[in-house]
């Protein structure tokens, strides 16, 4: 039976191509966008990606959460092919699309409630927060936002001021959004317990906001633990 390799190394870490684009990286990219790996991705095949000097490796972020199917999956593929010879965008609010009405529909239909929703789609989580933030502030008329300590919500000015760290996201970048508070998270391992979170909650009600103003509690979307 044919074994196949997931992880093959055919030069030092980095390979020689992949230190030759990262120091052009280096003089003509931003230097926020630092980077986490020194690797250049070629390609992608399921669970494993292949760099510029022909090293595979398995992919442990997936798109940062992105890539539930994996790298290249056959119907993903044909799906973006078949709508690129379509048409690659028009803006929804400007020429509307059917498979827009569609999806919204079907995640709908999928979602852990029974109340009438709606939904909208937005580029990236730091979008998607900030919106969702902006549509309860205009339902509710209050101005509050309540997040969570240890919680990354995005990059962008209101969902940094939710993020919950100060290296790498936020030092030196202030002020911050107005009318943000936070709170425990409940962590089972290193604490608070839930029934603490709660507790703080409840304090953080009557010494931080009050709770009539509170247009929103927003749950982490990711960690920064």
């Amino acid at each position: 039976m044919a074994v196949t390799r997931a992880i093959d190394l055919r030069t030092e870490i980095p390979g020689p191509r992949s230190r030759e684009i990262t120091d052009r990286k280096e003089r003509v990219v931003a230097d926020p966008l630092g980077l986490y790996l020194p690797i250049v991705v070629a390609e992608g095949s399921g669970a494993t990606v292949t760099d510029v000097d022909g090293n595979s490796f398995v992919d442990f972020t997936g798109g940062v959460g992105c890539l539930n199917v994996g790298h290249a999956h056959p119907l993903v593929v044909a799906a973006v092919q078949e709508q690129s010879a379509r048409f690659l965008h028009t803006d929804f609010t400007i020429v509307p699309y059917e498979v827009y009405v569609t999806l919204a529909e079907r995640l709908i239909a999928a979602a852990p409630f029974r109340s009438p929703a709606k939904a909208a789609f937005f580029n990236a989580g730091t979008e998607a927060v900030e919106n969702a933030i902006k549509f309860a502030r205009a339902y509710t008329g209050r101005p509050g936002v309540i997040g969570f300590e240890g919680g990354f919500h995005g990059r962008t000015l209101l969902s940094l001021s939710l993020t919950s760290k100060t290296h790498p996201y936020k030092a030196g970048l202030g002020p911050f959004a107005p009318e943000v508070y936070r709170v425990p998270f409940p962590n089972d391992y290193r604490g608070p317990s839930a029934d603490e979170a709660l507790a703080a909650l409840e304090r953080a009600l009557i010494t931080q906001v009050a709770a009539e103003t509170v247009a929103a509690i927003v749950i982490r979307s990711g960690s920064t633990s």
